[in-house]
């Protein structure tokens, strides 16, 4: 699925939500009686009624219920605070269509957490549980958090094959908290039985292959958890669903169904239009483009158990230089279990049409070929290693001197840990690739290229995120010869753009140190010349980032940030001292896709260099 940003849509449903007029009561003000210790605006974020700001396209309508609603969120998130005697009233008054609302809060006390005790827990430390509920001694008492967190010792007990544990919690209110956790683990139990059920047009016995449970052994949820997502990842069923059926006179024995749900249709098509981003150089989104692209979807072409897929697109690239369109179509067959072995396959066809960068007048440059490849994914599928052969053919004899033939191998590692892939908050990400060009393989070129880039993201306050990433690569064995081909490759190392170096235009960084980049003849590199530039890439690369990230009003949100980094055409010339390095800011809007973002960058020794960018997701 292609990552598309309906900005259109948007825009027309945002005009028209703008343009509706409302005649019932809105609300005028919000106000809070009685709260000393929790703020005002942190009580606005708990209730959906809302006076109108400027940020908002319309108004909020008062309804009763709502109001009922919010009083109970106010109280609601008073307890999880540790104030376990708030009381909340509501009341308003309507005035020519215009509605106050007014909380009357009496707050109480607030109450501490001072001992946490666990009882009959035989199958797991006590240190270890305590340690993985979170509940620190000493921090205001939740008994929200506190109910949800049980949940983690069921599962653990789980594990042990104890799947009838009964846990209940004693509290003790006085001046502080006391409370005791107690266990009756149950028995051990064994699974007795399995059956599959739902299985209409696959076999049973290609079900049986992803369970990975047995009959005769003790019932282990990681088995059972894992088992699901393998059913689930071949991608041929919407829903997977394993039952435990208890066996009457045996409580120790279980019987477990698994109840499967196929998709009703085995075909669909997706059409989309508007704003994308193009990666013209591998692993960076750098420019975008408007354009479109139909796709079609059969999770098992020919009744067998391959997935197919076939899309056609044609993009417009808005980067000057690459205003030609691109035509693309790609056709695809998966199988996540090809020859019954657990070893997920992709083969893909594709073809390419486009210009020379800056070609006005050329010939269309035609790119074709065949691309295999095996992903082995792991971590909420959002990690993977990914191996894989491309042969690939260019082929317009007028925009270069020959013909290209190129193959690669390639070996890509995604560790994700992040807790969200769109907006993350916290965790890391690493991602590793090697792309080896030709040698035993063949072809025009041969050369090897790495890269590796770091990211973290910690949140520093409530709603504030701070995201930094390093970013370095090289290419060992780059002959000189294979510049000719760059404007249409674009495989060597570029700066500039929304994702890299902001204050500087898409793959436009000039190396001034290294080269003479004086295309216009003045004496001075200047943006004239920038402009009148080819992009320049280097076989070596250094860059990092730095993002505070913060909400605004609505769905806007603010991102300060700094770049540095520069490419180079060798290990002798990299130097940390000659980082090109940017600073600026962003505005965002959140999509249902993603942040749409605007970026405002100025170079940090020559304020008048600056550059707005338009950009999707945040830059890292």
């Amino acid at each position: 699925m292609h990552k598309k940003y309906y900005l259109i849509i948007s825009l027309l449903f945002l005009s028209i939500s703008f343009s509706q007029k409302n005649n019932n009561n809105v609300i005028n003000k919000v106000s809070f009686v009685g709260n000393k210790l929790i703020d005002s605006d942190e009580l606005k974020d708990q209730i959906e009624l809302k006076p109108p700001s400027i940020m908002m396209f319309s108004s909020i309508d008062f309804d009763r219920r709502l109001l009922k609603l919010d009083a109970i969120n106010i109280k609601n998130y008073y307890n999880s605070k540790g104030f376990l005697e708030t009381t909340v009233k509501d009341s308003f008054y309507v005035n020519n269509n215009q509605v106050d609302i007014f909380f009357l809060i009496n707050e109480g006390r607030q109450f501490i957490l001072k001992n946490v005790k666990i009882e009959g827990l035989n199958s797991l430390d006590d240190n270890d549980v305590l340690l993985s509920l979170g509940l620190l001694e000493g921090q205001p008492y939740n008994p929200i958090i506190i109910n949800k967190k049980l949940s983690i010792i069921d599962d653990l007990l789980q594990e042990k094959g104890k799947i009838f544990s009964i846990i209940d919690i004693d509290q003790a209110i006085q001046d502080s908290v006391q409370i005791v956790i107690k266990v009756d683990e149950g028995k051990k139990v064994y699974i007795n039985d399995s059956w599959i059920s739902g299985a209409e047009r696959i076999d049973t016995l290609f079900v049986k292959k992803e369970i990975e449970f047995q009959n005769g052994k003790i019932f282990n949820k990681k088995k059972i958890d894992k088992t699901k997502r393998n059913l689930l990842q071949l991608g041929f069923f919407s829903s997977v669903n394993i039952i435990a059926h208890t066996i009457s006179g045996k409580d120790s024995l279980v019987n477990l169904e698994v109840r499967l749900r196929e998709f009703k249709n085995v075909g669909e098509t997706a059409v989309e239009f508007g704003l994308d981003e193009i990666e013209y150089v591998p692993g960076v989104r750098s420019l975008v483009g408007l354009g479109g692209s139909i796709n079609w979807t059969d999770r098992m072409i020919f009744g067998s158990k391959n997935r197919f897929e076939a899309d056609g697109s044609v993009v417009v690239p808005t980067e000057e230089g690459f205003v030609f369109p691109r035509l693309g179509f790609d056709i695809k067959i998966s199988n996540q279990r090809p020859f019954s072995i657990k070893l997920p396959a992709q083969v893909k066809l594709f073809f390419q049409q486009f210009k020379n960068f800056g070609d006005e007048y050329g010939p269309y440059v035609k790119r074709f070929g065949l691309q295999y490849s095996n992903i082995f994914r792991w971590n909420r599928q959002r990690s993977f290693v990914d191996l894989g052969l491309t042969f690939e053919r260019f082929d317009e004899s007028d925009a270069f001197s020959q013909d290209i033939e190129q193959r690669k191998f390639k070996f890509h590692i995604n560790q994700d840990n992040r807790d969200n892939p769109i907006d993350p908050k916290k965790g890391n990400m690493a991602i590793f690739r090697l792309d080896a060009f030709g040698g035993p393989l063949g072809g025009n070129r041969s050369y090897i290229k790495y890269s590796l880039d770091l990211r973290n993201y910690i949140t520093v306050l409530k709603h504030i995120t701070l995201a930094s990433r390093i970013n370095g690569g090289m290419i060992s064995g780059w002959s000189k010869e294979y510049d000719q081909y760059e404007t249409i490759l674009f495989e060597k190392f570029y700066l500039g753009g929304s994702n890299t170096l902001r204050a500087i235009r898409p793959l436009r960084l000039l190396n001034y140190s290294n080269d003479n980049y004086d295309n216009d003849g003045d004496g001075n590199i200047d943006e004239a010349d920038e402009d009148s530039n080819i992009p320049s890439g280097k076989e070596m690369m250094v860059l990092t980032n730095v993002e505070l990230r913060f909400p605004l009003l609505w769905e806007f949100g603010g991102v300060l940030f700094i770049d540095g980094g520069n490419i180079y055409e060798n290990s002798e010339n990299i130097n940390i001292d000659n980082l090109v390095w940017n600073y600026g800011l962003a505005l965002t809007l959140n999509l249902p896709v993603g942040p749409l973002r605007i970026d405002l960058a100025r170079d940090s020794i020559d304020p008048k260099i600056y550059q707005i960018q338009l950009g999707f997701l945040y830059a890292f």
